[in-house]
């Protein structure tokens, strides 16, 4: 999947795609990554203020007003236009250091989002270079799914075809769809980003068996204690607007999590939740409201007996792949909407590592 020099630029924007930014960061750290990329400047300011060091691209395109900081916090933009650097007020580009501000320039293939066009690279690269703006990388970014490969490799040629003017600059196009379709892993990085944490980036069968077959794990859940459970009698509604109402005597558990958490409403009435303890699936009554989910379980509780609310694997009911698809949303919608009151507990080796509680875990 990759060549053996390919070094890996690990992308961590959303709080690692949701599940802590700080834990993932250490663990792609001690794997051997060795750049890491973000969205906003404002990720890669919190980085640098949690002591991280390596170089940090910054992949949405930037803005001259975010210039003091990406300067001041030693961050690697993505330009894409020269008007990133059309300040009201002059501005020197360089870091503090004195050493040039180094960018890295993204190549418009077909995505049609940020990107320069491929004929007016030649023209944006010569004004850098008038500028004393040293370019890191040229990248660009894959538009289709995981099976629909053809398409990806007519941009992957188009990029290729587009930066042969500029050798010696190091290029990356494998974003986790292309480390899982072969696409790029030649070049001189990699640059997975749900990948980093298991997380597929297309919800169908053929994606996650695609995924699957490459060894690729989730490795995040969502787990919970009931709060407050007790038996109901027949004929009760069940939350706001009694949209489930009880056909016998059934145990009702209670979670202090809803959608401010970032569990989609839609789940009201048609999601599950995984029981460890029997390995029975528990449906999610009533609605899900802003901090309070209600699920229907076959007896009492025990004593801090827990749940699953997003399994580690590809379930078609629990996992990130299954909710993904009951919502008709996006896999890393499910967990990127994780809200931040949600602890984030870095678990190795059966043991707690870390905990990181509220906005600890991103900024």
């Amino acid at each position: 999947m990759e060549a053996e020099l390919t070094e890996v630029m690990a992308v961590v924007k959303g709080g690692a795609y949701g599940s802590g930014v700080m834990g993932v960061v250490g663990a792609v750290l001690e794997a051997g990554a060795t750049e890491l990329a973000v969205a906003t400047v404002s990720e890669g300011v919190f980085l640098r203020t949690q002591g991280v060091a390596v170089p940090i691209a910054v992949l949405g395109n930037l803005n001259p007003e975010e210039l003091p900081d990406v300067l001041t916090y030693r961050l690697h933009p993505t330009v894409g236009w020269a008007r990133a650097f059309q300040q009201s007020e002059p501005i020197s580009l360089k870091y503090h250091d004195g050493s040039p501000l180094e960018v890295h320039v993204e190549i418009d293939t077909g995505m049609s989002r940020f990107g320069v066009q491929p004929q007016d690279l030649a023209e944006l690269m010569t004004t850098l270079d008038q500028r004393g703006i040293k370019v890191r990388s040229l990248y660009t970014h894959f538009q289709s799914a995981i099976t629909e490969r053809d398409l990806n490799k007519r941009q992957y040629d188009s990029f290729i075809e587009a930066t042969k003017a500029f050798p010696g600059i190091r290029r990356h196009a494998a974003a986790t769809t292309g480390c899982v379709q072969g696409l790029g892993g030649e070049l001189d990085f990699i640059r997975p980003g749900g990948a980093v944490t298991g997380l597929c980036s297309g919800s169908s069968e053929a994606d996650v068996k695609a995924f699957a077959e490459l060894g690729f794990q989730p490795s995040f859940s969502l787990v919970a204690r009931p709060s407050f459970y007790k038996l109901l009698e027949p004929c009760r509604g069940v939350g706001y607007d009694s949209t489930y109402t009880s056909s016998s005597h059934e145990w009702i558990a209670n979670f202090n999590t809803g959608w401010s958490d970032g569990l989609a409403r839609k789940l009201s009435n048609c999601g599950h939740v995984l029981r460890i303890k029997t390995g029975e699936l528990c449906p999610i009554v009533g609605r899900v409201s802003m901090d309070s989910m209600t699920v229907r379980v076959p007896e009492e509780p025990g004593a801090e007996e827990t749940f699953v609310i997003i399994t580690p694997d590809f379930h078609p009911l629990t996992s990130a792949v299954g909710v993904a698809r009951s919502l008709g949303a996006a896999v890393y919608e499910v967990p990127g909407n994780w809200g931040s009151r949600l602890p984030r507990v870095t678990v190795e080796g059966g043991k707690v590592k870390q905990v990181y509680r509220s906005l600890e875990y991103t900024n």
